[in-house]
């Protein structure tokens, strides 16, 4: 059987020779032979860098295979796109690249491709180019690759479904218009686009990561509602845009723009990254969403238009009283967001989150983090108008909203612990199954803690998960 070298050094002869190694600079040649001395190097026992020229422009590695597309008006894109670069890299034989240094010499990879085969150690190489923060754009039926890799929908953040036993398969229509309304307009993604029609593919019944960002939705009836979001994974910025399909995609100018505009924000190549230690401080402000979270970008207290004293300790927990929160946006316009939406705070460096209604605070171990809430247990009062019998008890669950009512009398508080998970931002309950299913995302470790008995996991829980987050550290900006 061919070695991953071998199927590389003919893949790249195969593109040179037929002309689909092509890109706007046609430096097929050029990339071809950094990439054969890179594998020389790697052969004999050391990493050596080829001295290849670098790239001025903004550089996009595109992967494709596995699905027939109108080639010419595709690239048109790029050719006609600012400021840009572009390679192509075709399946099967592009995916040894993942575990090569070419990876470094792009800003952006796309991948507008449709495969399924992909090695343990390809996998792993996937993993380690998301950990240093390369920005990834999927387009269309990416979303059906690799059903087999649990993982990548958590990439991707999302999954069209071939053949799952508890679940219909997804399903597709050519050829219709589909209504595009833009769910976050001040993204920088979506920036100065209104909301359009585009003659497309829908594909329905496809899954959406709880996690993910939406940005596009639309109401076509044969489609999934969420049709363009933002995703986190690592410390990379990642964007999947579900239209694409032809021709009259790739000639729409609103498709257009939305492209390069997501090309442009997964980059990020203007923040610097840290990693996460006990000592990292959170920038002060009110944290609107999770994006923001990971950008370390609150909202100033000083754009926040209230009455309420905003030095006061307790100005948050007192903000919260109030159903919206009136806010000038980075436009500089005023706006309004309901209460309950906001993700939460920081105050004096540390993190504190929106749940139940109220702020708990976050104290972060890691990729996965213990966390404690209050849960309150109120008790009624026999002078309640709707019942005046004896008095009883009941706990408000810290994961739905609530208002305390009058007639309840504040009796106890109890903690709650559970798992955070900051790759997708939800709360788990603190047990061995819920864990499992965390570590799926590292295959080793997951083998490891499932050959343990039931009660050897739940001894054990606190290594894993210490385990866990020395493999997969967070990063944020400084």
């Amino acid at each position: 059987m061919a070695s991953d070298k071998e199927c590389l050094n003919s893949a790249l002869d195969h593109m040179e020779n037929t002309g689909e190694f092509a890109g706007k600079k046609m430096f097929g040649f050029q990339l071809k032979n950094c990439l054969l001395l890179l594998l020389f190097s790697t052969a004999a026992g050391a990493l050596v860098l080829p001295d290849c020229p670098a790239q001025e422009l903004q550089r996009v590695l595109i992967y494709t295979g596995g699905h027939d597309f109108e080639r010419e008006t595709f690239f048109d894109i790029f050719q006609d796109m600012p400021a840009t670069d572009y390679q192509e890299l075709i399946h099967p034989q592009a995916s040894p690249v993942f575990d090569s240094a070419l990876i470094e010499q792009f800003d952006v990879l796309l991948f507008y491709d449709m495969v399924q085969e992909i090695k343990d150690a390809q996998k792993a190489a996937f993993i380690r180019i998301l950990e240093r923060g390369k920005g990834l754009v999927f387009l269309h039926h990416s979303l059906v690759s690799y059903q087999d890799w649990e993982e990548f929908e958590r990439i991707i953040g999302g999954r069209y479904v071939l053949d799952e036993e508890n679940q219909d398969n997804s399903t597709y229509r050519h050829d219709v218009d589909v209504p595009v309304t833009l769910m976050d307009k001040d993204h920088p993604v979506t920036r100065g686009l209104k909301d359009f029609i585009i003659h497309d593919e829908v594909y329905g019944n496809f899954r959406v990561q709880p996690g993910v960002r939406p940005l596009l939705k639309t109401t076509h009836p044969e489609s999934g509602e969420i049709i363009g979001w933002t995703n986190h994974y690592g410390n990379s910025r990642i964007v999947y845009i579900q239209p694409g399909h032809d021709h009259f995609a790739y000639e729409n100018p609103n498709y257009r723009r939305l492209l390069k505009q997501a090309i442009d924000w997964v980059q990020n190549k203007e923040i610097p990254m840290i990693k996460y230690s006990p000592e990292f401080e959170f920038r002060d402000g009110l944290y609107l969403n999770m994006d923001k979270v990971r950008t370390n970008d609150p909202l100033p207290l000083g754009r926040i238009v209230t009455e309420l004293n905003n030095y006061n300790r307790d100005f948050f927990e007192d903000m919260i009283t109030n159903e919206e929160i009136i806010l000038y946006d980075d436009f500089g316009v005023l706006t309004s967001i309901k209460t309950k939406d906001i993700w939460g705070y920081a105050q004096n460096g540390r993190l504190y989150i929106m749940l139940g209604g109220k702020f708990q605070r976050l104290n972060i171990e890691g990729s996965i983090s213990h966390f404690i809430a209050s849960a309150t247990t109120y008790e009624k009062s026999p002078d309640s108008r709707r019942d005046s019998s004896a008095y009883y008890s009941t706990t408000q669950d810290i994961y739905r909203s609530f208002h305390t009512k009058p007639s309840y009398l504040n009796v106890s508080a109890e903690g709650k612990v559970s798992l955070y998970d900051f790759e997708s931002n939800s709360l788990v309950g603190y047990d061995p199954e819920a864990l499992g299913k965390l570590l799926q995302r590292d295959s080793c470790l997951s083998a490891e803690y499932n050959s343990l008995r039931k009660r050897e996991k739940k001894k054990r829980m606190v290594e894993f998960i210490r385990r866990y987050n020395k493999n997969h550290p967070l990063y944020f900006p400084q």
